[in-house]
């Protein structure tokens, strides 16, 4: 990994938005920092999956499809990020919050990007093939 991966700097940080966009899903977070993410996230509760980028839209025999942003929004809603970890080499990336929820997100492509994390100052991409680069000062 390259060196400045640290990203506990996001610890503390309150979730103030998660947006379903036509291609992929943005999370605001206080502080100007953002996580857009191009690739499959699930949110663990009690460490089962409560949800997932492929329940968008689902019925799952409910009366209304899923609308999986409002769902994450509705438990995550102003919540603390407790911890955060990187995986080296398949970057993914596990968000801890205060209420015990995890966002996992999960690469799943070897060429095309997955993530990337802006904190204002840097700019976190999760490239194809699980590579980080890294642009800005920090």
């Amino acid at each position: 990994m390259p060196s400045g991966t640290n990203m506990e700097w996001l610890v503390g940080r309150r979730l103030q938005s998660f947006v379903r966009r036509e291609y992929d899903w943005v999370l605001t977070f206080d502080g100007g920092t953002s996580l857009v993410i191009e690739c499959l996230w699930r949110l663990l509760e009690s460490d089962r999956i409560r949800f997932t980028s492929q329940d968008e839209g689902q019925r799952f025999g409910l009366p209304t499809p899923v609308d999986a942003a409002s769902e994450v929004m509705r438990r995550l809603s102003g919540a603390l990020v407790d911890a955060i970890q990187l995986r080296d080499g398949t970057l993914d990336l596990d968000i801890r919050f205060a209420t015990a929820y995890v966002l996992q997100v999960i690469p799943d492509s070897s060429g095309y990007e997955a993530w990337n994390l802006l904190d204002g100052q840097r700019q976190f991409i999760a490239v194809g093939g699980g590579n980080l680069t890294i642009f800005g000062d920090g």
